[in-house]
């Protein structure tokens, strides 16, 4: 039973990475400008940021919910919660 909640923690992470990625990558606009300025590495063009960009934002993303997710089973086993 175990396995399975630490499965089902895993593939949340992974959908709630989705969405936060998408919005990530739109408030990035700006940052993703500057980069292609500044590298000349195709990171903006018209129809918005490149897919590595998004792909950048969607790591981000997994390894910050991960964390996040990570933190909190540590605390609820401290307090003898069971997930």
């Amino acid at each position: 039973m175990k396995l399975l909640s630490k499965a089902s923690a895993v593939v949340v992470v992974l959908l709630a990475s989705v969405p936060l990625a998408l919005a990530i990558s739109l408030l990035l606009v700006p940052f993703w400008k500057w980069v292609e300025e500044q590298s000349g590495m195709e990171s903006y063009g018209h129809s918005g940021p490149a897919g590595w960009c998004y792909a950048v934002s969607y790591l981000g993303s997994v390894v910050i919910l991960a964390a996040v997710a990570y933190r909190a089973r540590q605390l609820s086993a401290r307090r003898g919660v069971e997930s």
